[in-house]
């Protein structure tokens, strides 16, 4: 007589045997460990491959020469920090003689608005017919048409490269070095930047990125001086430089060596005449310079000191 089938439950099958043994069951999950017992064996061996690569992309020259870079990159970055701490620390303990170097009379805005407006920044650039003085041994004795400034474009629109406004983040135009005059009233007039008090040849750099409107020596009373235009309205001036590092409508980048700190035009020691202007306004350019303990320590001093003479209202409207 036929056994009985077995009943049947999934993931299950039935398995026949011959002879005396039992009829068994098998599941049907051994399948995936088989395939898995397979592809061990291919998986061992790519995973030695890839030690053998490993091993032999860092025994070739080229591993090793990068390695090297990078340790000279590091050692670099290390020692240019090293060298600008130790030149911070001793700005600050010379800060006496060095808050005596700033400009010894304001500079031409006349000749800077000529600049600004025949590049189409503030006022009318139309009507921007002025003339700036002749540089270098003939200056005073006559005057010469602008130097060629980027043409006007329709609605004062940017370069192609400057965005419409500017939204990254800025920096200080030096590493190191004294604030020895700050925005504001100054001889009865207004100061329309702060000057940056260094040795000779500092290095100074962009704030932001941009493109060199101007870079040249024919603006009275900047001597070697460098602008930067940031946006449609946005420029910044680098004054009395000892040498200019970068060339009219040359792209920038935020932090690049621009020019080397100096006492060129009107100034009483190398010192960095540093404004930021928005169409041809200019505006404080501590309110959008990042913080800095070593030139907010300046202006911590100036506070204290009109403290005392200028009354507690009058101090805590200094930057």
């Amino acid at each position: 007589m036929a056994a009985a089938a077995a009943p049947w439950t999934p993931g299950l099958r039935p398995v026949a045997v011959s002879g005396d043994r039992a009829q068994s069951w098998v599941g049907s999950r051994r399948k995936p460990m088989k395939r898995a017992s397979r592809l061990a064996v291919p998986l061992l061996a790519l995973a030695v491959a890839g030690c053998a690569k490993i091993d032999e992309i860092r025994a070739s020259p080229e591993y090793k020469q990068a390695k090297d870079y990078a340790i000279i990159a590091k050692d670099t970055i290390t020692d240019t920090a090293r060298k600008t701490e130790a030149r911070a620390a001793r700005y600050l303990a010379d800060k006496e003689v060095l808050k005596t170097f700033k400009d010894s009379s304001n500079h031409g805005e006349a000749e800077l608005l000529v600049v600004l407006h025949r590049a189409g920044i503030g006022g009318d650039a139309g009507s921007a017919r002025g003339k700036i003085p002749d540089k270098g041994p003939n200056k005073g004795r006559g005057s010469v048409t602008p130097p060629a400034a980027p043409p006007r474009l329709p609605d004062n629109t940017p370069p192609p490269s400057l965005p419409e406004q500017y939204q990254g983040t800025f920096r200080w135009p030096l590493d190191a070095g004294i604030v020895s005059s700050e925005y504001g009233e100054r001889w009865g007039k207004m100061h329309k930047g702060i000057d940056i008090a260094a040795d000779i040849d500092e290095p100074v750099f962009a704030i932001a990125d941009g493109v060199v409107l101007y870079s040249d020596d024919g603006l009275r009373g900047y001597g070697n001086v460098v602008i930067l235009r940031h946006d449609r309205d946005m420029t910044t001036f680098y004054a009395h430089n000892s040498a200019l590092k970068v060339k009219q409508g040359e792209h920038v980048t935020k932090g690049q060596l621009i020019a080397l700190l100096g006492s060129t035009g009107h100034s009483t020691g190398p010192h960095t005449h540093f404004e930021i202007r928005v169409g041809d306004k200019p505006m404080n350019p501590r309110s959008l310079l990042p913080p800095s303990k070593q030139f907010q320590a300046a202006a911590q001093e100036r506070v204290l000191a009109c403290s005392d003479s200028c009354g507690p209202s009058r101090a805590s409207n200094l930057p």
